[in-house]
């Protein structure tokens, strides 16, 4: 089986240069809501896939939430898409 790869990621400066980061994962708050990026595939199956999560799906943060989050996801330009947790 082949092992789980660690996706590179950046952060993009404002003179657009790209800086390393060496993380495991990123969060992203939205008010307060969070969205997880993991930045090793969870699976080796996933490889080249982005994953997702918010809210109890979190590791380690399960008890966090009562009720869950779910993602509203609506198009953007030619190559964006919106991605919005919300409480249910």
């Amino acid at each position: 089986m082949k092992e789980n790869h660690k996706y590179q990621a950046f952060a993009v400066l404002k003179n657009r240069t790209r800086k390393p980061i060496e993380a495991e994962s990123i969060i992203i708050q939205l008010e307060e809501e969070e969205i997880e990026i993991p930045l090793a595939s969870l699976h080796p199956v996933f490889q080249g896939k982005l994953t997702l999560a918010t809210g109890s799906a979190i590791q380690g943060r399960e008890n966090e939430r009562e009720q869950g989050t779910q993602f509203i996801i609506e198009p953007g330009a030619s190559n964006v898409i919106h991605i919005t947790p919300k409480k249910i």
